[in-house]
């Protein structure tokens, strides 16, 4: 062993993989401790630093893992083996380096994901929309990329590619020059993207959560960006520097939506777990929970004056809200659909919510909610909804990967396009055939 430098992505951190992450990872932080990345096993706990690099005896680490310093760890469960022990001496004694650049962790990402082909064409479905400040820009997420369409004309104005994943939620910034398309690996990373808008560039990756990200939001400010994921934590980021700034932690299930209010003091965030959670975005500190759901809820928004939110999910019901400071109650709720609600939108002027269904439907209610208007009959899923900034159009876009514009005063449809078409199919016999050769 003397004769090697441990690697750590090779050999230690599958030790802590193995006998540490149920304590001590991104949803189970015991003592401020999270060991499933280099960076924050680096950063240490509450007590500080637990590694010292070329002094193994001087890390409360190894202290801890060896019973020196109590309690002994890992607690409440078998010392480590003396092999493992001895690894990782070895590797803070050599300098405690971390993974080659590009080199995959396995507490963070497993086993690299082999390449596998469809072998039948399938269509990217719709699984985010957005008009952008000015309404100009429509962006549509699909699997991998973004595309934008000028909002008039439908014209094609570009395409951003190179998502790890499907793209699930686009936020612009307030001032229209960039957009954040977040997405990610199912069960393995959370990830981000900043675009310029007029340059086309790449300009941040924003990378943290464990599991993919469902919804991301922009604050009225421009300087956060909000982001809600299946690993059941809510973040904070500087939208400038692409820093996590805060970890919100107190939903026990997946966060499906998150969103500012519109005076950026609050963020609602609502979750699998049937709960709406507001939060003081300056403290971090949770204000107080809206649990009136009885399933989980996959969208919310706030009022355009920020007093109330709406949210809706499984039980196929709208809930609205009246928010105060220290607490909220449940105004009015209603089964509102004969499928579980997909995604919810509040109009610009506060008048209506539109929501879509797997019940095959768009439907258009007053506050009181109160049906206004159907579009029914939908071709597929409208997965995802957005209004245009001066209140006049709906984008509704569907799993086949087609999008409509609807007018949102009469409920008609205006106009439809196909956004992402079927791919040719690939022709296995000689994608095996060059694999052979």
């Amino acid at each position: 062993m003397a004769a090697s430098t441990p690697d750590f992505a090779k050999d230690v951190a599958p030790i802590f993989q193995k006998n540490c992450l149920g304590c001590h990872s991104s949803t189970a932080h015991r003592g401020g401790l999270v060991l499933d990345s280099y960076e924050s096993l680096m950063n240490g706990g509450r007590h500080g630093k637990i590694i010292v690099p070329n002094d193994s005896d001087a890390s409360r680490l190894l202290q801890m893992i060896e019973g020196k310093l109590d309690p002994q760890m890992p607690l409440e469960s078998d010392p480590l083996g003396q092999a493992d022990i001895a690894m990782i001496r070895l590797w803070i004694k050599a300098g405690a380096a971390g993974p080659a650049p590009g080199a995959l962790s396995p507490t963070v990402s497993g086993q690299p994901l082999p390449s596998i082909l469809p072998q039948a064409s399938a269509v990217s479905p719709v699984s985010s929309v957005k008009f952008s400040p000015d309404g100009s820009i429509l962006a549509v997420g699909g699997y991998r990329q973004v595309r934008l369409i000028d909002a008039s004309s439908s014209k094609s104005l570009g395409e951003f590619d190179g998502h790890a994943d499907a793209v699930r939620s686009i936020a612009f910034s307030p001032d229209g020059n960039q957009l954040a398309a977040a997405g990610g690996e199912p069960q393995r990373e959370g990830e981000i993207r900043i675009w310029d808008l007029e340059s086309h560039h790449l300009l941040n990756t924003l990378k943290g959560h464990k599991d993919c990200i469902y919804s991301v939001a922009w604050s009225p400010d421009g300087k956060l960006i909000a982001s809600g994921s299946y690993d059941k934590i809510v973040k904070l980021w500087d939208a400038a520097t692409g820093k996590e700034l805060r970890n919100l932690q107190d939903h026990i299930d997946a966060v499906f939506a998150v969103a500012f209010s519109p005076d950026g003091k609050r963020l609602a965030t609502a979750s699998q777990d049937r709960t709406v959670k507001i939060w003081d975005v300056a403290t971090g500190k949770r204000l107080y929970t809206l649990s009136d759901a009885s399933d989980g809820l996959t969208g919310l928004a706030y009022s355009p004056s920020g007093d109330k939110l709406a949210a809706a999910g499984y039980d196929k019901t709208i809930y609205i809200w009246q928010l105060g400071d220290e607490e909220g109650h449940l105004l009015h709720s209603l089964i509102a659909d004969e499928g579980s609600v997909l995604t919810l939108a509040w109009t610009r002027d506060g008048k209506t919510l539109v929501t879509s269904s797997s019940d095959g439907s768009i439907r258009f209610r007053d506050t009181n909610l109160d049906l206004k208007g159907l579009a029914d009959r939908q071709p597929d899923w409208v997965e995802a909804l957005d209004i245009s900034p001066n209140g006049k159009w709906l984008a509704a876009g569907r799993y086949n990967g087609s999008l409509s514009i609807y007018d949102a005063t009469t409920f008609r449809e205006s106009r439809s396009m196909t956004i992402f078409e079927k791919p040719k199919p690939i022709n296995i016999l000689k994608t095996q055939e060059g694999s052979g050769r």
